[in-house]
């Protein structure tokens, strides 16, 4: 790896040689049409990445979701967990963190309206629970063959934008175009084309999950995706596009044998499951369809109708009649009209959207026997799965948005924005049946009991945004102030997020251009706060004289483990930057810095840290606002600003230089509710690599690497039909923080507890992706791509977990293929 760290040390350097030696204008050689480039460059008021079809087209997509678009983007960071080789079967998207910022604290919109799922996107991170269900922030996992563009917005971002605190990633599906087509396409991988790297010291086999994490291993998958899409006219100026298409996965595991109990009545048999092989599956569909009504020359309006998908069925390992499925869904609807007033441009979006997460059980209930008629070694038998859970969230809402002509007045120029938008959100938790958790052992002739009653909880709130800015611009000098309101119902706060960025054309020619600016952002919705009694509080336990799996014969005591939460503030994140752009020949070079000070963070903790640990109130948490979060981050970027020639081929360019420093006293991959069971913690300080230190220093978690370089590099040869695509990644060398789960230090200055972490330490990684793409004139339209990630076949070490005590590397996949046949009409 020392040798590729040295080929990796110019990149920049060799990138800027091509760059600059790139004739200033170039030609398209297949239509022989002259592009004239002109030195300039617009006003960089916002930090923005624009992705069209046409590049989406011309990359490895993955499983094809979103966020695997955006492995170039210098602000955003891929979970350590994103591409493990040990659950490749998964085709979930993955998580992104933009400029430190938690994952579930991103603001995802589709064709303008939000599409983030609200109720604990995070808990998916805490495997198997009775309470919770396993959720994403994405509200719909979009396929990315549906985009026309997709567009994040990272530092900067206009007060149009609202709900987050790390970035915005804004979608905009395709729309009718005046002409008629069709496109069809088939894709798939398997194991068997994939190199899988795993600790040594691990046994990478199915039969090693555990219930807590029933797809931990999956040594075997196949993944298929197919799709076909349709855009037609209806009449000259009505048309439509319709999309269908399905990504699944196949996981054969092995499912491990041994002793089971079943309960009939208040009556258990001892039964043998048998060790067998059953397979686990995911799928994920997308339905689209948008009607385009081009009304006149000044009036454009699109109605359109998306669902998203997602069935997972799974089973715990080693326990009896445990199968289980987890299903989301997602439908949307938005009507969006634009209208060109002579003086400004009016946009109007409607929107409605309704989200499921859905667990089935096979059985609603779970038995575990203890037997220890050999006191030395104890046998447990068990049967039954997780629960059945739902939860529901919809949202309506109503934006407009006026952008008025630039208007000079007094020798400035003014052009101003400004809307409103209204967010009525209805959200639920249910149970439809009690759940119960039976455990027995040898010394009690009756079981404990557990129960979580059925119930259903519901909430509903509102929030009103109105936002203006003014973008001025005098001589050399741009400046864009914008101001954002949002009140939200559930909290009952008025949050004020002033926005102001600005320009400065150095040498007035448009080569040089210096931009600062100072931003607030306030966080997402906290929808999950408020449903947090229908999964906690319907809690009860049964201690003495219990019957199994019923509701009125035991005497319950009410073990709720929460109070309320009237007196959280939405999180926030202030912003700093600064900048320098520069246009050299065919190149544009970029030097950002972004400074995010995150303040008001959720964290669950314990209310009475002194009560007695059995004690009614030892168990009772309470959330506050004392998360904080900083994040330091300097980007250097350079591109060619049209494609340059050689060699008969015109080719496109760009790198990155990374580096980012983000420290939390929260670890990043926990979600809103997350509290730690032991009753004197101390969450000021944690002990980290054999010292304790303030919690407020730990760093990061996830998120981590402190320095990362990209070169991308796009080849189109129009003698042959071929396009060639290549993406290379390196990471630094860093220290993975890694939490042994449940143990702890003690802060010899207090005698409290402090959580323990430990520092691993990982190798600089490199990564080569790369995807050739052919559509030849003879085939009518027929193409064939092949994608290879990780083409050098690196054993790149990227996470770290803890598992039956011992601390084992994840590693990225090895080399991998995808193979894809498409036919466009």
């Amino acid at each position: 790896m020392k040798f590729m760290r040295q080929k990796m040390k110019y990149p920049l350097t060799i990138l800027s040689g091509i760059l600059c030696s790139a004739y200033v204008g170039a030609t398209d050689m297949q239509n022989n049409v002259e592009v004239v480039v002109k030195d300039t460059i617009e006003a960089p008021l916002s930090s923005t990445q624009i992705l069209t079809s046409e590049e989406i087209k011309q990359r490895p997509t993955g499983d094809g979701n979103v966020t695997d678009l955006l492995k170039t983007n210098p602000a955003v960071q891929f979970s350590n967990s994103a591409n493990n080789a040990m659950t490749q079967g998964e085709i979930k998207p993955a998580d992104i963190s933009i400029h430190g910022s938690t994952a579930y604290q991103n603001s995802f919109t589709l064709d303008g309206m939000n599409i983030n799922n609200d109720i604990d996107p995070a808990s998916g991170q805490l495997g198997v629970t009775n309470s919770q269900l396993s959720s994403d922030e994405q509200g719909f996992y979009l396929d990315s063959k549906l985009i026309e563009s997709v567009t994040v917005y990272d530092a900067n971002v206009p007060v149009e934008f609202g709900g987050f605190t790390g970035g915005v990633v804004e979608v905009k599906s395709r729309r009718w175009q005046g002409e008629t087509s069709a496109h069809v396409y088939y894709r798939t991988t398997d194991a068997s084309w994939n190199n899988l790297f795993v600790d040594e010291k691990l046994d990478f086999s199915s039969k090693n999950n555990d219930a807590s994490r029933p797809a931990r291993f999956q040594p075997k998958y196949s993944k298929n995706s197919y799709g076909v899409s349709f855009e037609t006219g209806i009449t000259d100026n009505l048309g439509m596009i319709v999309s269908l298409s399905r990504r699944s996965s196949s996981i054969p595991m092995q499912r491990v044998g041994g002793k089971s109990v079943n309960l009939n009545g208040d009556t258990f048999y001892e039964f043998e499951m048998q060790d067998s092989m059953q397979t686990q599956t995911r799928t994920a569909d997308n339905i689209f369809s948008k009607l385009t009504w081009y009304v006149s020359p000044k009036t454009t309006a699109d109605l359109s109708v998306t669902y998203s998908g997602y069935d997972a069925e799974l089973f715990m390992n080693g326990i009896a009649k445990s199968n289980y499925s987890d299903k989301h869904d997602g439908l949307s609807t938005t009507l969006q009209v634009q209208h060109m007033f002579d003086f400004a441009t009016l946009d109007v979006s409607a929107g409605f959207q309704s989200m499921q997460d859905k667990r089935t059980s096979e059985q609603n209930n779970f038995v575990s026997l203890v037997d220890y008629s050999d006191w030395k070694n104890p046998t447990s038998y068990s049967s039954g799965g997780p629960g059945d859970l739902l939860s529901k969230q919809q949202n309506s809402s109503l934006k407009a948005k006026i952008s008025f002509n630039p208007v000079k007045l007094a020798g400035v120029t003014h052009q101003v924005v400004t809307g409103a938008e209204m967010t009525h959100s209805n959200a639920k938790s249910s149970r439809k049946k009690t759940y119960f958790r039976n455990s027995y052992n040898a010394y009690m002739p009756t079981p404990s009991v557990d129960a979580f009653f059925a119930g259903e909880k519901k909430t509903n709130y509102t929030n009103i945004a109105a936002f203006i800015e003014d973008t001025l611009k005098l001589g050399d000098v741009t400046v864009r102030a914008g101001l954002r309101i949002d009140r939200d119902d559930f909290i009952k706060r008025t949050n004020i997020a002033p926005r102001v960025s600005s320009s400065w054309d150095v040498f007035s020619d448009n080569s040089t251009t210096l931009s600062a600016g100072a931003s607030r952002y306030y966080g997402r919705s906290m929808l999950t706060y408020a449903l947090y009694e229908a999964q906690n509080a319907g809690l009860k336990h049964c201690m003495m004289n219990c019957t199994p799996n019923s509701e009125s014969a035991n005497v319950w005591t009410n073990t709720p483990d929460y109070e309320g939460m009237g007196e959280l503030q939405t999180p926030y994140n202030d912003e700093l930057t600064l900048g320098v752009a520069q246009v050299i020949n065919n190149s544009l070079w970029s030097l950002n810095y972004v400074h995010r000070l995150g303040r008001d963070e959720v964290r669950a903790r314990y209310k009475y840290p002194d009560a007695n640990k059995y004690s009614a109130e030892a168990k009772i948490r309470s959330f506050d606002n004392q998360g904080k979060t900083y994040h330091d981050s300097v980007a250097l970027t350079v591109a060619n600003r049209v494609p340059f020639e050689i060699a008969q081929s015109l080719n496109q360019m760009s790198a990155s230089v990374v580096w980012q420093k983000t420290t939390s006293n929260s670890p990043s991959n926990q979600g809103y509710a997350f509290h730690d069971p032991s009753m004197s913690l101390d969450r000021t300080k944690v002990w980290y690599d054999g010292k304790i230190i303030d919690a407020d220093d730990l760093p990061s978690t996830d998120f981590n690497a402190p320095w990362r370089v990209n070169l991308e590099w796009t080849s189109q040869l129009p003698t042959y039909d071929l396009t060639f695509y290549n993406l290379l990644q390196w990471q630094s060398s860093r220290e993975q923080v890694t939490r042994h789960e449940n143990e702890y230090a003690i802060d010899s200055a207090t005698g409290n507890q402090v959580m323990k972490y430990e520092a691993v330490d990982f190798e600089d990684t490199l990564r080569w992706d790369v995807k050739a793409q052919w559509q030849p004139k003879f085939a009518y339209g027929a193409s064939l791509a092949l994608e290879v990630t990780n083409l050098l076949n690196n054993k790149n070490a990227s996470d770290a977990f803890v598992s039956g005590g011992n601390v084992y590397r994840s590693y990225e996949a090895g080399r991998q293929f995808w193979l894809q046949v498409s036919f466009d009409y």
